[in-house]
């Protein structure tokens, strides 16, 4: 159900386009099952026997020497992706190669195209296949001059999705283009509107995990119980490019976003010995407060916030400073504003805060104890251990309320600084009885819908700009879903939009 306060103003349109040409499959020679690999067809291959891939190769290596010449085209399935692979192109004085692929009954897909960037190799990803599907896989090559050839085409079959994927589907239309990833405790899933899963990660052990993509078109991924406490960096692929950590602190389990540039910003976590008899606590009460910190690209530490040196122990409920470990902030969500500052999340003190990127300065603290707002037109007149924390429209934000008891809901607040009042602009709830201690997580598009995932419950739903339901996940009720994020690329993910 859903109750609409206030208007959004403009709301922005999104399109997006569809493939319709179809093409018959090649006939396929030989399978060899284990491998999901097809031996090439085409009469320019000559095939290869490596683990794993299959080969095509040019039969005429004359011409000028500053001709465009096509070698050969290599097939390799994704050991970690079963419904990926990646074409090995080599070929000489060409500028650019794309894939397009097909499997019988079925529209033609493309991949992205990709420059050669003066080298003879080429690697180029092939992603978004259905599983257990014979393709057809044909190489296309491009010109400095942009004369397109088709050089060769091979064939490839996807494998099967892990057995921790559930039964996965949608429902509705009213919907935003793009894939929605999705983070389960063993691994990340990526569906198309459909529901059908067109991309997998898969966690050894995992027990919890966070997913995203990032502006620079790469993915993270971080288990809760990694004992590195580093955010692992993923290819289109998911193949591991890299690491991401805090600068002298262990790295915090929760939101992280990376900048077109690859600088990022980040939570960490500081634990100190604390004297909290006097204040409802134990003598050496071990208080663990977050740190957000922004890093460049190589590493170095360009601001840091620390929230010991601005909250007082008495801004967390009494009850919650107790015990011999003091969850004191529990920073779960990061944003910039449009302003260039920073508003994080913090669900221990159920306050949102806003803090000067230049100074360090608290600007507002909203929620909480020390709550500098007048909420308007919310029935409950406040937010509780909240997660999903996401800059809305212009003014704007948006979380999950996870709330003590049932229901959750997620709420939209238009805020005015400088009269400090927080106006409803919209609540959504799943049902009466959806409810979610911890985890979930919002997303704002920019036609005004937004998703919204109801964490352990399981729920995870697309709402319009009045606060209605548009569309949602099904066969996920019951698990734990902690993050979810959409994108319009499986190449590019998040790159050049707002996806954060």
């Amino acid at each position: 159900m859903s109750r609409v306060v206030a208007s959004l103003g403009e709301i922005y349109s999104v399109a997006a386009s569809s493939r319709s040409e179809t093409r018959k499959p090649l006939k396929i020679l030989s399978v060899n099952p284990a491998k999901r690999i097809m031996r090439p067809t085409s009469r320019w291959a000559i095939p290869v026997l490596l683990l794993g891939l299959c080969s095509c190769t040019s039969d005429d290596p004359g011409g000028p020497s500053n001709a465009p010449r096509f070698v050969s085209a290599t097939i390799a399935a994704n050991p970690a992706n079963t419904i990926s692979a990646e074409a090995v192109i080599i070929a000489h004085n060409y500028d650019r190669a794309f894939v397009r692929f097909w499997a019988a009954g079925t529209s033609v897909d493309s991949t992205p195209v990709f420059p050669f960037a003066g080298d003879s190799t080429l690697r180029v990803p092939i992603l978004g296949m259905d599983t257990s599907a014979t393709y057809s896989l044909e190489i296309n090559l491009i010109s400095a001059a942009g004369a397109q050839t088709k050089v060769d085409t091979e064939g490839f079959t996807t494998g099967t999705l892990p057995t921790w994927v559930p039964a996965i589907s949608a429902i509705g239309t009213d919907t935003t283009p793009g894939f929605l990833s999705m983070s389960f405790p063993l691994g990340a899933v990526i569906i198309d509107n459909s529901g059908k899963v067109r991309w997998f990660k898969s966690l050894d052990g995992g027990v919890l995990n966070t997913f995203q993509a990032h502006r620079n078109g790469t993915y993270t991924i971080i288990d809760v119980s990694d004992p590195e406490t580093t955010f692992h960096v993923l290819n289109a692929l998911g193949n591991e490019i890299g690491t991401l950590k805090c600068v002298n602190f262990p790295t915090r389990f929760h939101d992280l976003f990376v900048q077109a540039g690859g600088d990022y910003w980040i939570m960490c976590d500081d634990t100190r010995t604390m004297d909290l008899s006097g204040l409802g606590g134990v003598v050496d009460a071990q208080v663990m407060a977050s740190v957000v910190q922004h890093i460049s690209k190589d590493g170095q530490l360009l601001f840091e916030w620390n929230s010991f040196d601005h909250f007082q122990i008495t801004d967390l409920p009494l009850a919650d400073r107790t015990g011999p470990n003091v969850n004191f902030t529990h920073g779960n969500g990061l944003e910039l504003d449009d302003d260039g500052n920073l508003i994080v999340s913090f669900r221990s003190l159920s306050e949102i805060t806003k803090i000067n990127t230049t100074t360090g300065d608290i600007m507002w603290r909203l929620g909480g104890l020390q709550n500098q707002f007048t909420f308007l037109n919310d029935p409950k007149g406040y937010f509780e251990r909240q997660h999903g924390l996401r800059k809305a429209a212009p003014g704007m934000i948006q979380v999950l309320d996870n709330g003590l008891t049932a229901p959750s809901r997620f709420v939209r607040y238009l805020l005015n600084p400088q009269n400090l009042t927080a106006l409803l602009v919209m609540e959504f709830f799943d049902s009466p009885t959806t409810f979610t201690n911890v985890g979930g997580n919002t997303q704002y598009y920019p036609n005004g819908h937004a998703v919204v995932s109801f964490g352990k419950a399981g729920r995870v739903v697309e709402v319009d700009p009045s606060g209605n339901r548009a569309w949602e996940v099904a066969g996920v009720d019951g698990n734990y879903v902690f993050r979810v994020q959409r994108f319009h690329s499986l190449y590019t993910p998040g790159e050049g939009e707002a996806t954060h």
